[in-house]
């Protein structure tokens, strides 16, 4: 994994056949492990390939909290607040987001700041003109949509992480509106370590976001809560 950009914060990229390698049949044998908002959120994904990916990457993230905080997995209790963020009960001081995205999933934890965390393919996006105006601030769409597709694509996902990552890490979901956040990202810069993102407006005080790719063809971001 690439060199955390804070020593409190963890980041793991864990393969989606590692995920999904793990029986359904004994994940949903132990449903009671899960919190109610999951067991509630997987009883309404009806399709089975998903619904497993969504069962199993909670069970990796138990696996990974019980390493963490010496405790049985199935011991754990996960709490959500008002708009789904994850928190451990047992140890509401440690920080920690996921995220699925494509082949990958992305765990951060952090003992000190809250976390949030996004992994996108870079893939085609329909009617990206129209997803940049809307989540985007007005110079960073222009900035996009001044590029050939291929690179507008891939801009657009560089901030769209770093905007998600942001929100998951406020625990506020989509209440922000995205494009007031203004980031400065310069374009064909595909770095494989994290590297801190400036702020023009929008970014709460005390946030700092880090984006990089992971791995070839995926966009991944990482917010941190670095001070009061």
């Amino acid at each position: 994994m690439p060199r955390s950009p804070d020593p409190s914060a963890k980041v793991w990229r864990v393969a989606d056949s590692v995920v999904m390698a793990l029986p359904l049949a004994a994940i949903t044998s132990n449903l009671q492990a899960l919190s109610p908002a999951e067991q509630h959120r997987a009883s309404e994904i009806h399709h089975q390939q998903r619904r497993h990916a969504f069962l199993a990457s909670r069970t990796v993230l138990r696996q990974w909290l019980s390493q963490v905080t010496g405790q049985p997995a199935n011991r754990l209790t996960l709490g959500t607040g008002p708009h789904g963020k994850p928190f451990l009960v047992e140890a509401p001081t440690l920080h920690f987001n996921l995220s699925h995205g494509g082949d990958w999933l992305m765990i951060a934890l952090s003992d000190r700041h809250a976390v949030g965390i996004d992994i996108e393919p870079i893939q085609p996006r329909q009617r990206l003109t129209q997803l940049c105006r809307r989540y985007l601030s007005e110079n960073e769409a222009q900035s996009v949509l001044n590029l050939s597709f291929d690179q507008a694509t891939t801009q657009f996902l560089r901030y769209w992480t770093c905007k998600e990552a942001y929100v998951k890490g406020l625990g506020v979901g989509l209440t922000i509106p995205l494009n007031t956040v203004d980031l400065t990202l310069p374009p064909n810069v595909h770095s494989i370590e994290p590297q801190g993102i400036a702020s023009a407006q929008g970014l709460e005080p005390g946030w700092q976001l880090y984006q990089w790719q992971p791995t070839p063809g995926y966009a991944a971001a990482l917010a941190l809560k670095v001070s009061a």
